[in-house]
C-alpha cells in the first residue's frame, strides 16, 4: 500500500529520513519534495502559496504513478495539502495522518508569523537555509510566500461541513505547546472528520513528531492507526 509522506513549508522531503526506512519495511513510501521546493518545479503562483494548489499537483502525481489508492502524512503545510487531497478527491485517500496541522490561520498564527519579521530577518526560516535548501532564486521567493500567510485568507479553509466529507481514517497529531498553531485546530479536526483520532503530544511543540523522546513513540502510534490496530470508540 503507497504511503505518501509530505513535508513542511520551507522545508523538504529530507525531513522523512529518520522515518522512512521503519515505514518502508510495511508500506510502498513515497517521499516528494511539496512543489515550489527543493527539487520540485514552481508551482503556477507568485507571492501567494496556495495549498490547494498543491494537493492539485500532488494528486496529478499520483495519477502519473497509475495509485488510485494510497495513505497520506503531512507535517505542517504538508497537512494543509494532506486535507486538501482528502476532500478534493475523498475516494482516493484511505488513511491520512495530519501533524501540525491547521484548518484556517489563526490570529495566533498570523501573530507570529508577523513578529518572526520580513524576509530576510526571520531567524527560524532564513534566507541562508532557503538559499542553500532550495536555491536562490526558489528560497528567495519561500521566503516571501512565507511572509505572506500573514495576510492570505480562504487557503487552508476547511469549514465543518468541509471536513465532514472526508472518508479517510483520521489520526491528527498536535503539540499542546504548538506556538504557531493553536490545538484548537485539532480539536476542530477531530469533531467534524467522521473517523478521526486525536493524539496530542504532552509538551509537544509545532512539530513534535521530531523533537527528542518522541521518534519511537510516533512510529509506534503510526503503524498501530495504519494496520486498523485502533477503533474509535
Amino acid at each position: 500500500m503507497p504511503l505518501l509522506l509530505l513535508h513542511g513549508f520551507g522545508r523538504t522531503a529530507s525531513d522523512w529520513k529518520s522515518f522512512s526506512p521503519e515505514l518502508a519495511k510495511h508500506y510502498r513510501v513515497i517521499t516528494v519534495d511539496l512543489p515550489g521546493h527543493g527539487r520540485s518545479d514552481y508551482m503556477d503562483t507568485t507571492d501567494v502559496y496556495l495549498h490547494k494548489r498543491a494537493a492539485e499537483y500532488i494528486i496529478g502525481l499520483l495519477e502519473a504513478l497509475h495509485i488510485d489508492s494510497v495513505n497520506v502524512m503531512g507535517i505542517s503545510s504538508g497537512g494543509f495539502v494532506t486535507l486538501y487531497i482528502a476532500t478534493i478527491r475523498p475516494q482516493l485517500t484511505k488513511k491520512i495522518i495530519v501533524i501540525g496541522g491547521q484548518i484556517y490561520y489563526s490570529n495566533t498564527t498570523r501573530k507570529v508569523i508577523t513578529s518572526l519579521g520580513e524576509p530576510g530577518k526571520n531567524p527560524v526560516m532564513s534566507q541562508e537555509y532557503l538559499n542553500n535548501t532550495h536555491g536562490k532564486q526558489k528560497g528567495t521567493l519561500i521566503a516571501r510566500q512565507f511572509w505572506n500567510f500573514r495576510k492570505l485568507y480562504g487557503d487552508p479553509s476547511f469549514s465543518p461541513d468541509v471536513l465532514s466529507t472526508i472518508k479517510a481514517r483520521t489520526l491528527i497529531i498536535h503539540g499542546d505547546n504548538d506556538p504557531i498553531a493553536p490545538v484548537t485546530n485539532a480539536w476542530e479536526m477531530y469533531q467534524n472528520i467522521p473517523q478521526a483520532h486525536l493524539w496530542v503530544v504532552p509538551n509537544g511543540g509545532h512539530v513534535p513528531i521530531m523533537e527528542p523522546g518522541n521518534q519511537n513513540d510516533f512510529i509506534r502510534r503510526v503503524l498501530e492507526f495504519l494496520r486498523d490496530d485502533w477503533e474509535r470508540k
